[in-house]
């Protein structure tokens, strides 16, 4: 039996466990999807939980970043597959399943891909980052050990390694009190040449 799936527009196979949904290179439009990477930030925690509901939502938007034309095998370049229940999706030429978070921090992970989001969310949007132990609170994470390697995994991701280090004038306005005792009298531009 075939329908219409509302969500993607496409057919979709009714009382197959494996068969999700089809996909076409250049068909696809993911611009309903929701957020554009790289250009759009959640400002609010509920915003960002409209944003990302639940690992659906966040598979989606890592297929839009990962295909932005739709998909593309990685084996023979095809760009026909469908999505099979296990959320890979599979090349209809090549047979070959890829994930889009293969080669990724998400790699074979078994946490939600919403909790993942959710620790992204916090270590990015605060003016100092996040602790280890603000993401075991925050979380829920069953040891301090789990938020701590998370926090990690995350800062080794967000460097570029290709990165150029400050030069010219560079300008601060904000230091810690324990660096600058005068700071908690007010912050003092200070620049470093």
């Amino acid at each position: 039996m075939l329908s219409v799936n509302a969500a993607w527009a496409w057919p979709v196979m009714v009382g197959t466990a494996y068969l999700l949904d089809w996909t076409y290179a250049g068909q696809v439009d993911f611009v309903e999807a929701g957020p554009v990477g790289g250009v759009d930030y959640p400002r609010t925690y509920q915003e960002f939980r409209v944003w990302f509901p639940d690992d659906v939502a966040c598979v989606d938007y890592l297929a839009k970043l990962r295909w932005p034309e739709g998909f593309r095998c990685p084996v023979c370049g095809g760009d026909r597959a469908w999505r099979t229940s296990t959320r890979h999706w599979k090349c209809a030429a090549c047979g070959r399943k890829t994930s889009v978070t293969a080669g990724t921090i998400f790699h074979r992970t078994r946490t939600p891909l919403s909790t993942w989001f959710a620790a992204i969310w916090l270590v990015t949007s605060q003016k100092n980052g996040s602790s280890a132990q603000n993401l075991h609170d925050m979380l829920g994470f069953g040891s301090y050990e789990t938020a701590w390697a998370w926090l990690h995994k995350l800062r080794r991701a967000m460097v570029r390694p290709d990165r150029d280090l400050l030069a010219g004038l560079v300008e601060s306005t904000s230091r810690s009190s324990a660096a600058a005792p005068w700071a908690s009298r007010g912050h003092r531009p200070t620049r470093f040449p």
